[in-house]
């Protein structure tokens, strides 16, 4: 029953408000301090298109990070059942959705049609911010494919990773050991450094911009976690 449940156009729509709203109370009663600024108001300053990185576990904090005035966001997310919640939820916040897979995300046609390829390569050169969790939606956790590489090398626009931690969460034994985050806690948002690709550069060049991206990204978030007495959660 639940299964058919899930299946429904407004139970999907029903949980992602609910989601949303979740998101929005947490985001406006958690005392945040943010490291790095310095490395993403620049990029976000100067209104050209960006992919951002973020981990799957920490989803429901990505919009913490983002305020008012910013690149629109572009969330890519999986073709799942799971995958129509989020949409749903980023509908209800106000970001626009695009259905597909990040490990194909430069590639002609990617999962779900060449539709969601051409929005993407769009979004981005209309100035808007395409988000990816990397490893979603169903891991390994916290490993970084080449795809957003490959979609920075084809558009021109630099990979910006971003790392979310809380003091006051409920963390799950999931795959991704998912977190769960709680009002009136601690937050806090790290950037990375950000990653540019030359149109020509060749596939090593996007390995070793990809490795260097999931290496910080996992230390970040560690020391994000470490600092508000959370357990460090390491890559698959």
């Amino acid at each position: 029953m639940f299964k058919r449940a899930m299946r429904s156009t407004p139970m999907q729509a029903l949980l992602g408000g609910l989601v949303a709203l979740w998101m929005t109370l947490v985001k406006y009663t958690t005392r945040w301090e943010v490291e790095h600024a310095e490395r993403a108001q620049p990029i976000i300053d100067g209104g050209d298109g960006l992919i951002a990185l973020t981990f799957h576990s920490r989803f429901l904090l990505l919009t913490s990070a983002w305020r008012r005035g910013y690149q629109q966001p572009y969330v890519l997310i999986s073709r799942s059942r799971d995958g129509a919640v989020v949409a749903w939820t980023c509908r209800w916040l106000g970001l626009d959705v695009v259905r597909g897979s990040a490990r194909n995300a430069a590639k002609t046609k990617i999962k779900g049609g060449g539709k969601a390829g051409r929005e993407i390569v769009d979004a981005i050169a209309g100035g808007g911010c395409v988000v990816i969790t990397p490893d979603g939606p169903r891991g390994p956790r916290q490993r970084v494919p080449a795809g957003p590489f490959r979609l920075a090398r084809l558009t021109g626009a630099p990979v910006l990773p971003c790392t979310f931690a809380v003091s006051n969460a409920k963390q799950f034994d999931s795959w991704d050991r998912f977190v769960l985050p709680l009002p009136f806690g601690r937050g806090r948002i790290i950037w990375g450094t950000p990653e540019r690709l030359e149109p020509d550069a060749d596939d090593d060049a996007v390995e070793a911009a990809r490795a260097r991206v999931e290496a910080e990204m996992n230390a970040l978030l560690s020391r994000a976690d470490t600092a508000l007495g959370r357990p460090e959660v390491l890559p698959a």
